[in-house]
């Protein structure tokens, strides 16, 4: 097994990688819960813990696009327009997946389902090197380690 460190997204037999370098790759994981406590008696009660979705901060700059150097203004901001098209969503039935490892070669795969982005930032005022930061919010908590549209 071969963990190869590729975040992308993967919708409609699509597969886009993000573009590179991925500087910051950050998990936010919550527990929803009732929380109980009894007058005149010591601590409290938490019960009816359930997971919540996960939140995904990706921060990263467009050197590079899936192999390919990136070295004009007009190239990163191009994979910038892909990158915006790739996270939209605009109904609950155009959600995605996303990847945080994915080597087809050794079918070893690690993803998070029901995806939707939440929020994008890019900084276009280095002309040398663009930088964006995407949060994206996956409805399902699971870690999924199965292939694209599986």
């Amino acid at each position: 097994m071969t963990f190869i460190f590729q975040p992308g997204v993967y919708r409609n037999s699509t597969f886009y990688v993000l573009p590179r370098p991925v500087s910051t790759l950050r998990m936010t994981e919550g527990w929803d819960y009732q929380q109980f406590k009894v007058p005149l008696k010591n601590g409290d009660t938490h019960v009816g813990h359930s997971r919540d979705g996960i939140n995904i901060l990706i921060e990263g700059q467009f050197g590079s696009q899936n192999g390919s150097l990136k070295l004009t203004e007009q190239e990163m901001f191009s994979d910038l327009e892909t990158l915006r098209t790739s996270l939209d969503v605009t109904s609950d039935t155009d959600k995605f997946e996303f990847f945080t490892y994915h080597d087809a070669a050794s079918v070893t795969y690690r993803k998070y389902k029901e995806c939707s982005a939440i929020r994008l930032e890019y900084d276009l005022s280095s002309p040398h090197l663009f930088t964006y930061s995407v949060t994206l919010h996956a409805d399902d908590p699971t870690i999924y380690s199965t292939g694209p549209g599986a």
